[in-house]
């Protein structure tokens, strides 16, 4: 569709939008609507996930990741539908088995999914079994094969949600929602259930291993270091109003060497291996902080030992010292998390002006 068309109706009335769609081609039409669609489960996303005003850059928990996505209007149109058809056989009974499971687990507090109406309910349990299926091994082996078919059903909307709010959060600035969403991406693409666990790391490390997943490649290992200065000046001092470079450098401990072969890729693009730089600027206490950027990092080459980025932003119009935070995540790898503080001086431009 024409993305004139497309912006055209973001503006349009309810009224308005309904007589453009009467107008357009069947395929069109179509189009139109997935569009609408997905902007509602965005739209309902980004205000469930906002931060409240009184602790905005509290921590993001993942029940609250997970029971926004479990409540989108995707997720409930379509799980609605694998519930009437399976529900008879995933009762309340097996519902209820999973849940115990994932508090004697440790991922969920008792009686955390109590206040959720039925179907959200139901949804994020099936997002929190995805998860935790492998580890539960002798548990699903007792339960009917219809709860893994809602369960690829939720994973398969879940990580498509996921993957838009990617990109949609860090456009509002939002830090924790962002980071937050970053983490469960990455338990969701791999189907594991803890960042930090001994086993869920071991199978981390088999998915690298697996040459069916693009491997072997090893686990990585690395260091992250970050530094500011003025751009485009070989002066020390950052001017109010000028611009600042955010240098960073994320080392790879984990590099090949000249000479190891590589394996295939298992992506058209050629990457080994993938990263998330997000900045936050700190602020004084009662001033929410802010996501100055995100910006990817890729390795296509296996020997490659540092990663830079640099970022660049206009200082603030004040003299002071500023802080920011660098943090690097990975969205398919779990346990990728690292970041490091830096802080940068503005001092006041000193030079009279003209007259």
């Amino acid at each position: 569709m024409d993305p004139k068309t497309v912006e055209a109706m973001q503006k349009m009335t309810p009224e308005q939008a309904k007589e453009m769609l009467e107008q357009l081609s069947p395929e069109e039409k179509e189009q139109a609507m997935r569009m609408q669609k997905g902007m509602l489960d965005l739209q309902f996303l980004a205000e469930a996930l906002k931060p409240d005003p009184e602790k905005p850059d509290a921590a993001v928990s993942q029940l609250k990741v997970v029971t926004a996505i479990a409540g989108s209007p995707i997720m409930r149109e379509q799980m609605t539908r694998g519930w009437d058809q399976l529900g008879e056989k995933v009762d309340d009974a097996v519902l209820d088995k999973v849940e115990l499971a994932l508090v004697a687990e440790g991922s969920l507090e008792s009686g955390s999914l109590q206040e959720c109406e039925a179907l959200v309910r139901k949804n994020a349990l099936m997002l929190y079994w995805h998860m935790h299926r492998s580890k539960l091994d002798a548990l699903a082996k007792e339960l009917p094969a219809e709860l893994d078919a809602l369960r690829g059903g939720a994973n398969q909307l879940g990580t498509q949600l996921l993957i838009k709010l990617q990109m949609l959060l860090p456009q509002q600035r939002l830090v924790q929602p962002t980071l937050a969403v970053a983490r469960l991406s990455a338990l969701v693409s791999n189907g594991l259930h803890s960042h930090t666990d001994e086993g869920a790391l071991a199978a981390m490390s088999k998915i690298l291993e697996d040459p069916d997943s693009g491997g072997p490649l090893p686990y990585p290992t690395l260091s992250l270091a970050a530094h500011c200065k003025p751009k485009n000046s070989n002066s020390d001092e950052i001017l109010a109003g000028q611009h600042v470079l955010t240098t960073i450098e994320l080392t790879r401990g984990h590099a090949s060497a000249q000479g190891d072969p590589s394996p295939q890729p298992s992506n058209p693009q050629g990457i080994y291996e993938a990263y998330w730089v997000y900045v936050e600027g700190l602020k004084p206490e009662g001033t929410p902080n802010s996501l100055i950027t995100a910006q990817p990092l890729a390795v296509k080459d296996l020997t490659e030992t540092t990663l830079k980025a640099e970022i660049p932003f206009a200082a603030p119009p004040a003299p002071g010292t500023y802080n920011l935070r660098v943090h690097i995540l990975s969205t398919s790898v779990i346990g990728i998390e690292i970041s490091t503080d830096v802080s940068f001086e503005v001092v006041e431009d000193d030079v009279p002006d003209l007259e």
